[in-house]
């Protein structure tokens, strides 16, 4: 006992905790590009977020080592390893030094793990929970080791990289490629969907939303008795914010807040799983001016920026251990926090 609290003790300055602080399972979910104003304007357009169920909400510091403003691949190492890291750069150091991830600590564990995302696998957040490369550039080779790696659910798209690796990662799971096949996969106990060229389209035209791959992924992963590790991102809130497209931005944060639902819905019946909820940055200096709280309607937005800012981000926690996420955080305490409790979790 002494030595599983000094674990706890380590990260975020956590009180005492006994059993509660190490979740067998977590379900994070990244908001590509969501901030405060992302996050107000689907609760304008829901009325209430699944988001809003969780009892612990804080603040969560962005930037990269390289720059005040991050970019996704910077910030998925981050909240994947608890180490900064330049602009670009993927689960490795700004010296070049592979990082551990999160993924790889569960692994290790025993746990399975898995990624689900409304983008090409080889996209920046995705890739940074798997690979370590210098670029986020470099779609074949991170298609490569995403392949050769443990991961045990891999659902998006991105396809195109995919097929001079496809042989290998067929003979370590189920490969579908289509909707239908998708729907008809059955709970095996890993399975990979690349069910796009590169990207999917905007979620108001996708046939699977995010709560289906999630809701999937979840299914498969939780068969495993020793607890699993998922990743799930919203990834396309990012390029409306990019496009200054106040339309698709809030759809897209409403398809993801539908996908924390089906989270937080495993989470309250299973009792052992740590749910986050948070962003790898802001995008595009979104802000609400105007519009009905009764008719769920914004009428006015605005945009100061075609590109990341380094405002906070908005974190919510669920389940257990999740106090410890109250309060403003770096996003590295996000990831060196995951580590810890997978790490105590034996």
């Amino acid at each position: 006992m002494k030595k599983f609290l000094l674990v706890c003790l380590s990260t975020l300055a956590f009180t005492a905790y006994t059993e509660e602080c190490a979740p067998k399972n977590i379900i994070l979910f990244i908001g590509d590009g969501m901030g405060l104003s992302q996050v107000t304007a689907g609760k304008i357009e829901k009325g209430t977020l699944e988001m809003e169920r969780c009892p612990v909400t804080g603040l969560v510091t962005t930037w990269s080592a390289s720059s005040f403003v991050t970019d996704s691949a910077a910030a998925a190492t981050a909240l994947s390893t608890g180490v900064k890291t330049r602009n670009g750069m993927l689960g490795e150091s700004p010296d070049g030094n592979p990082l551990k991830n999160v993924t790889e600590y569960a692994e290790e564990m025993g746990k399975s793990t898995g990624v689900a995302v409304s983008c090409s696998l080889t996209h920046a957040t995705p890739a940074g929970f798997i690979v370590h490369v210098p670029s986020r550039k470099m779609n074949p080779e991170i298609a490569a080791q995403i392949a050769a790696s443990g991961i045990d659910v891999l659902f998006g798209g991105g396809l195109d990289y995919f097929k001079p690796c496809l042989p290998e990662l067929q003979k370590k799971m189920p490969v579908v490629f289509s909707t239908e096949e998708f729907r008809n996969l059955g709970t095996p106990t890993n399975a990979a969907a690349i069910l796009y060229p590169v990207h999917p389209p905007w979620s108001t035209d996708r046939e699977l939303s995010l709560k289906e791959l999630t809701q999937k992924a979840i299914q498969i992963l939780s068969q495993d008795k020793d607890g699993f590790f998922l990743m799930v991102e919203g990834s396309q809130i990012d390029w409306a914010g990019h496009q200054n497209d106040a339309t698709n931005l809030i759809n897209e944060v409403v398809d993801f807040d539908t996908a924390v639902g089906a989270g937080l819905d495993f989470a309250e019946k299973n009792g052992q799983t740590l749910v986050i909820v948070t962003a790898d940055h802001e995008t595009g200096g979104f802000a609400v001016l105007d519009g009905s709280l009764q008719d769920h309607n914004i009428t006015k937005t605005g945009f100061c920026s075609d590109h990341h800012s380094a405002t906070m981000v908005p974190l919510f926690a669920y389940g257990p251990g999740s106090s410890v996420f109250s309060g403003i955080h770096d996003n590295t305490d996000v990831g060196k926090t995951m580590i810890q409790f997978i790490r105590a979790s034996e």
